[in-house]
């Protein structure tokens, strides 16, 4: 593709759900012409007559399909791919106390750019990158930079983590440092389109609630800064303890919204306070139900009227798709709702549960969860120009015309997608097969070899790797057993 200012795709099937409510989905084919990043028009046919410098997709045996919204990533852990048996406090003591630790500007550069490129080689264009990284200046500055040359459009929360270090491992207090940082990243990334500044907020202490009334929101208020993610996991687990109890008995409710990641907890006590103040529930159901996160509220968070979008969490953990994200949410819930006729002795006669719905969530339910759903979300005029095309041809696709929904739901694969648009710009492309990869910004043979020298430099700082994360592991499990939190015999 050229450097052309538009772009028209023609004779695809477009597949979106509205942007207001109910939502429904429709699809029908078409063509959808871009100009500078933003969807001008959308049309059975789009003649080239007038068009100047102007680039043609063919589409034809093409869904033509809004991008994919990740709610919640921890984009820096792209490269590691060894945590998939992993409990929630396993994983905290050996990635986040043991090998955060080991990680450095060139590390974190190769693996944050690699976990925006798995994310956009499967569909997904826009993300909120809950980055609990932030060890040094040059650690953060490279995991901006591979974030800008991946072209995702990301919603890059920085996390202050020094307070989450303080209650769980004794470290040195850094909060002055982390402001600073915070100032800094919101002046270099002001009027950015593709990188989005948030803050990860994840309260651990009476004494940090205090600090992003006195401190982070006013900051944020300062510098235009809206977009808040924090973890509420509750139950056994102990995370976000009080959810948006919690928020909303401070006043951080009263003018600002929140994204509850997870939200395994949440009670219909809660649901008035996160509906009022526009805030959104992220949920990651492999994460949930592999980490024993606690019960999936997706659908009754949407049924409740709550803004609801869908995560991947780690990728270092499950996959990095949204299409098994999907499947995982839907057949969650299919199986609550079915058990529930098998208990009485009864069959459905028909599923409650869509794939529309969870295709619905995975777009723009995601754009809703963080106010964002009139830019992105869906394919309509106005909006970002965030596309991806599957592939008709493909035998996971063949019939997929008489319903699109279920066809991308239950059915395709990151394999069937053809490419991926971010603001207009191809970004993945898999109908020119090169030796240099599917990434048109980037040559991907080259970036594996980096990713492979950085994993040897990190094995090199371990003595004994395995032996040393057990020995993370036991220390927290003590920690944590210390504080009342049970764990099995």
């Amino acid at each position: 593709m050229t450097s052309a200012k538009k772009l028209l795709i023609q004779n695809g099937i477009i597949v979106t759900c509205k942007s207001t409510a109910p939502f429904e989905g429709v699809s029908f084919k078409g063509d959808l012409l871009v100009e500078n990043g933003i969807i001008s028009k959308i049309d059975t046919k789009i003649s080239l007559d007038g068009l100047a410098d102007v680039d043609v997709i063919d589409a034809t045996n093409k869904l033509v399909v809004p991008g994919f919204i990740d709610t919640h990533r921890h984009v820096w852990e792209g490269a590691y791919k060894w945590m998939g048996d992993w409990t929630l406090f396993e994983y905290m003591a050996k990635t986040n106390f043991l090998l955060a630790n080991r990680v450095e500007a060139e590390d974190a550069y190769i693996s944050q750019l690699v976990g925006n490129l798995e994310a956009l080689n499967a569909g997904i264009t826009s993300i909120v990158d809950h980055s609990h990284l932030s060890s040094s200046e040059a650690v953060v500055d490279s995991i901006v930079d591979a974030t800008k040359k991946s072209g995702i459009r990301s919603f890059f929360c920085y996390a202050r983590m020094e307070a989450f270090s303080e209650a769980f491992s004794g470290g040195t207090p850094n909060k002055e440092w982390q402001m600073a940082q915070i100032k800094r990243l919101a002046s270099e990334l002001a009027g950015s389109d593709r990188i989005t500044l948030g803050l990860a907020i994840d309260p651990v202490n009476d004494a940090f609630y205090d600090d992003i009334k006195n401190e982070l929101f006013p900051l944020a208020d300062e510098h235009g800064i809206d977009i808040f993610s924090t973890h509420y996991v509750g139950g056994p687990n102990g995370f976000g303890a009080g959810g948006s109890h919690a928020f909303a008995s401070r006043g951080l409710l009263d003018n600002k919204s929140i994204l509850f990641v997870h939200a395994t907890s949440l009670e219909p006590s809660e649901y008035e306070n996160i509906k009022k103040s526009n805030s959104g529930v992220s949920v990651t159901p492999e994460v949930d139900q592999g980490m024993a996160l606690g019960r999936i509220v997706g659908f009754t968070a949407e049924d409740a009227g709550i803004r609801v979008g869908l995560g991947v969490d780690c990728s270092t953990v499950v996959g990095g798709d949204m299409f098994a994200v999907m499947r995982s949410m839907l057949t969650y819930q299919r199986r609550l709702e079915n058990d529930e006729y098998l208990q009485r002795g009864e069959l459905p006669i028909h599923l409650k549960r869509k794939a529309q719905d969870v295709f619905r969530m995975a777009t723009i339910g995601g754009a809703r969860a963080i106010r964002r759903e009139h830019e992105i979300g869906s394919l309509e005029v106005g909006k970002k120009a965030d596309i991806q095309l599957l592939d008709l041809t493909s035998p996971s696709m063949l019939g997929a015309e008489r319903n699109p929904f279920q066809a991308i739901v239950l059915h395709a694969t990151v394999a069937d997608i053809n490419k991926v648009i971010v603001g207009g710009e191809v970004l993945v492309d898999r109908s020119q097969p090169s030796s240099a990869g599917v990434f048109t910004k980037v040559n991907w043979s080259e970036e594996v070899k980096k990713a492979h020298e950085s994993l040897e430099r990190i094995r090199s700082k371990f003595q004994d790797w395995e032996g040393e994360e057990e020995q993370s592991y036991t220390g927290l499990r003590q920690g944590m057993a210390a504080m009342g939190l049970k764990f099995a015999a």
